[in-house]
């Protein structure tokens, strides 16, 4: 053979060697660095606390949504029927819901006027009273330490704590009946 032929041949296997030398110590440096970043992911505890942290956030702040989604509702039970009610964002619906957490409060409502149910909390909440049209299923406060569940409509200066959504009026009108009724105000 041609001393030419052979140099050739054996230049072309060095690139060779080269190239799958180079190839196979690029994955393995790959590889390396890979397990490399899992293990300083691993052994880093700054790291592992703030995504712990970061999970822990959300975590709370879906616990805290859930929170703040329950509060923005009671239960008022009157003759073995539930009424859900959606809250007003105020001072006063805060204040009772506080008061709520330490147990359920009942109130000896008595009729008046034709449109309302109305009885005496047994303590005061913040008012801010403004002049409004009630409708059926809104719940006020009068006077600070009153309750009304509206069957039917009025004007006049109140503090609206919320409204029954999960009856019309028709059906709250026969729920409350004609004569004086107990109001259980609940969280649950």
């Amino acid at each position: 053979m041609n001393k030419k032929i052979i140099i050739s041949i054996i230049f072309v296997i060095i690139i060779l060697i080269g190239i799958i030398s180079s190839v196979l110590f690029n994955k393995l440096n790959m590889k390396n660095n890979s397990n490399s970043e899992i293990e300083n992911i691993d052994s880093n505890p700054v790291k592992n606390e703030t995504i712990s942290s970061n999970t822990s956030n959300l975590v709370q702040e879906q616990i805290t949504q859930t929170k703040k989604e329950s509060m923005d509702m009671i239960k008022i039970k009157v003759n073995n029927n539930v009424l859900e009610v959606n809250l007003e964002d105020n001072e006063a619906t805060r204040s009772l819901v506080e008061k709520l957490k330490n147990g359920d409060i009942s109130v000896n409502a008595n009729e008046y006027g034709g449109f309302e149910k109305v009885g005496n909390l047994g303590f005061s909440l913040p008012r801010n009273d403004e002049s409004i049209t009630t409708s059926a299923g809104d719940i006020v406060l009068y006077q600070g330490n009153q309750i009304s569940l509206f069957y039917n409509s009025n004007s006049w200066s109140y503090t609206k704590l919320g409204r029954a959504t999960n009856v019309n009026g028709d059906e709250l009108k026969d729920i409350l009946g004609s004569g004086d009724v107990t109001l259980i105000l609940s969280l649950d």
